[in-house]
Formats: structure tokens, C-alpha cells, sequence
């Protein structure tokens, strides 16, 4: 299983066709994106709020799982792992129309979406979140771009159980591994851009080459002095992205990626290697 998970996790599409390229009659870099769902994509925590709505006294459930995981007393992966434990089974499709009719997008997506269609960017929805409510919302926008996400099937007590198809094969801090999917997207000559918000989103951070950073993700940045363009709504994202696709502003500079301080297998090899290519100070 460990090796089957793995060999889906580096089969994420490397590229599109064209990937990245500026618009006719334009000049600019190539890039791509990977764009986080809950609390980025969308406004909320759609994890938490379903909690919150449909489990016995939810609120006070999501809080002391939240609570304990940014303590550190807990993985992603356990508080995932608790979390799903308490959705109801028999309400799976309650709780999915729920999402599609109250989970609005960040202010600035369309616009920001129309950048990407125009400039014909190759996008993936790399989230946290569960694809059984994840699909809905992309089909409801008209989004269709490749989805990296966790799942659920039902245990041998019919309850919900979280599944990580995109896990790591020996690492189990996260569910899904988003820097392994970051590095898998990796494409020569094309930039890799983050935009999350959240605790997921750290070791993707880690291992991109250029990220937009909201909430904990821009806290998490800051202190372990990753570069970031902070955002909350969209249109300075969108600002940003137009002025690097035309050519009109420059990207940043390259900045080493991977942490060796990380507990992120993945970031921690990308930054020995480059410490490795740097030879010795």
C-alpha cells in the first residue's frame, strides 16, 4: 500500500500543455500554480465547520482538536483522523449540499480564476480537506482543474474513516503530503507558486519556489524565514501574478528551498541537496 501511495503521489501532472505561457503578443515567465481549498480557495475551514454543524457539541470538539494540534500534542494527520471520526455517516449527503449552499469562495477568486484561464496557467487544488466536499464546490464554480485531497470510506462499524491517497509512504505528519505533490508538479524553466493559509500548507511552503501566505501559514513563513507575499483577499495575488505573467514586473529572486531543520522528509533532502551542489563555505 505504502508503495502504491507513493506512486500516486509523484504521478501529479508535471505540466499542460503550453504550461504557463504568456498570452499571445506578451512577454513574461512561466508559471504555475497550486492553490490551497479551505481557508485559501474558499473562506472557511469547511473540516471544522461541518464539525461544528452536525457533530454533538462540535464547536467544543473542533476547538480542543485544533487547540491540541497547534500545541504540538498532535500530527495533521491525528487531529485529521479525530475530526472525521465524529461526522455522521448516514448524513454524508446532508452535509454536502450543506457546503455547496453556505461555503462562499474568498473574495477576488473569479478574478483571480480569469488570470489563470487567460494566461492559460496550469493549476491544481492541492487541499487538506476531503474530496467529498471539495468536488462539489469546484463543480459548482465551474473549476476544473486536477485535485489533490484526502478521502473517506466507511470502517467496519459503517463509520467514516479519513484515507490519504496522496499521503507520504514512511512520513505520517500530514495526511495528504503536499510537498511531495509540490515536487511532483515541478516542471524545468516553470515557477512553482504556493497560496495557502493554514498548518497543511507549511512543508509545501517549505519546497516552492515563490508563496502567497495568509493566517498561520504567513506566521509560520515569518518565523522560519521563508519568503512570502501575504494576501487576504485575492486581488493582490491576482495583481502580483498579472504584472510577473506580462512581463511587466520581475519575479522574485531564487531563494534556497527545503529546511534542514524540518521535520518534512522531503524539505529536508531538497535542502541538503542544495547545501550538497553549493559544495562547501
Amino acid at each position: 500500500m505504502a508503495r502504491e501511495t507513493s506512486q500516486r503521489v509523484m504521478s501529479a501532472p508535471r505540466s499542460a500543455p503550453n504550461a504557463g505561457s504568456p498570452a499571445p503578443g506578451v512577454e513574461g515567465p512561466r508559471l504555475q500554480i497550486l492553490l490551497d481549498f479551505d481557508g485559501t480557495l474558499v473562506d472557511p475551514n469547511v473540516a471544522i465547520v461541518l464539525v461544528e454543524q452536525f457533530c454533538p457539541d462540535g464547536k467544543r470538539v473542533a476547538h480542543e482538536v485544533d487547540e491540541e494540534l497547534h500545541a504540538g500534542h498532535i500530527t495533521l494527520r491525528e487531529a485529521w483522523a479525530r475530526q472525521v471520526a465524529l461526522l455522521p455517516p448516514a448524513r454524508l449527503d446532508e452535509m454536502t449540499e450543506f457546503v455547496v449552499r453556505e461555503v462562499p469562495l474568498r473574495q477576488g477568486a473569479d478574478r483571480l480564476l480569469g488570470l489563470l484561464r487567460k494566461f492559460e496557467v496550469p493549476t491544481a487544488i492541492v487541499s487538506g480537506g476531503l474530496e467529498f466536499f471539495i468536488r462539489p464546490v469546484l463543480a459548482r464554480e465551474g473549476i476544473r482543474y486536477p485535485l489533490f485531497a484526502d478521502g473517506v470510506e466507511y470502517d467496519s462499524d459503517a463509520r467514516l474513516r479519513v484515507v490519504h491517497p496522496y499521503g507520504h509512504p514512511t512520513c505520517r505528519l500530514c495526511g495528504i503530503c503536499k510537498a511531495n505533490v509540490t515536487v511532483g508538479f515541478a516542471t524545468p524553466g516553470v515557477s512553482t507558486v504556493f497560496i495557502g493559509d493554514g498548518s497543511t500548507d507549511k512543508y509545501a511552503a517549505e519546497v516552492a519556489e515563490i508563496v502567497f501566505a495568509r493566517r498561520r501559514l504567513k506566521d509560520y513563513c515569518a518565523r522560519s524565514g521563508i519568503p512570502f507575499f501575504p494576501f487576504e483577499d485575492f486581488d493582490p495575488v491576482t495583481d502580483r501574478l498579472h504584472g510577473w505573467l506580462t512581463g511587466a514586473d520581475p519575479l522574485p529572486p531564487p531563494r534556497p528551498r527545503g529546511l534542514r531543520t524540518s521535520p518534512c522528509p522531503i524539505s529536508q533532502d531538497l535542502a541538503r541537496e542544495a547545501a550538497d551542489a553549493a559544495g562547501p563555505v
